[in-house]
């Protein structure tokens, strides 16, 4: 795509030579001789677009030397899933563990894997946001978005032991994971 339309460009200028600026032919020269990938190719555009308006603001230059120069669109990337089996093998040897956090991780994967919630919305969970008798959980998403989600089976008794196991268990007494550097790290 990128190359498609570089290649666009190089007909434009032999119609036209005055219209390749220097700029043009560093992100050209980026794509055919170096090889740069879109993602990078797309930040380094933006720092030349940045630095331009910069020196047209410091009134160092007249013209916008990034004028109409396009960032490429960058590939999405495709998530990527555990397998049934790889799923079943983390839950057997979740609850197998005995350490001093066993339940507490058993609980976050178990939650992460049956609700589908971002790994912040886990960490930034309260125990008021969790209705045991309605088996939901209401999450605050992106964008202040809030979301009901239903509990899978397997996590209510999780949830009911592991709030024996902590304080902080009584109706808007704060975040259910007291440790979040502890908890940030689990989940990096």
């Amino acid at each position: 795509m990128v190359l498609h339309d570089l290649n666009n460009e190089k007909v434009q200028a032999r119609k036209n030579p005055a219209e390749v600026t220097t700029s043009r032919r560093f992100i050209q020269d980026q794509v055919i001789n170096q090889s740069i990938k879109p993602k990078t190719l797309q930040r380094r555009i933006s720092c030349l677009k940045s630095l331009s308006q910069f020196c047209l603001k410091e009134k160092w230059i007249d013209t916008d030397f990034m004028a109409g120069i396009q960032a490429p669109k960058a590939d999405k990337k495709v998530p990527v899933y555990m397998k049934l089996l790889e799923l079943q093998k983390l839950f057997r040897y979740l609850e197998s563990d005995q350490s001093k956090y066993a339940v507490r991780n058993h609980l976050i994967f178990k939650l992460l894997a049956t609700t589908g919630m971002r790994r912040q919305e886990c960490i930034d969970l309260n125990w008021d946001q969790i209705d045991i008798e309605g088996q939901t959980v209401r999450v605050m998403g992106k964008g202040k978005k809030e979301h009901l989600i239903p509990l899978h089976p397997m996590v209510i008794p999780l949830i009911y032991h592991y709030s024996g196991r902590t304080s902080a268990t009584k109706k808007g007494d704060g975040l259910i994971y007291r440790s979040l550097f502890a908890l940030t790290l689990i989940l990096l």
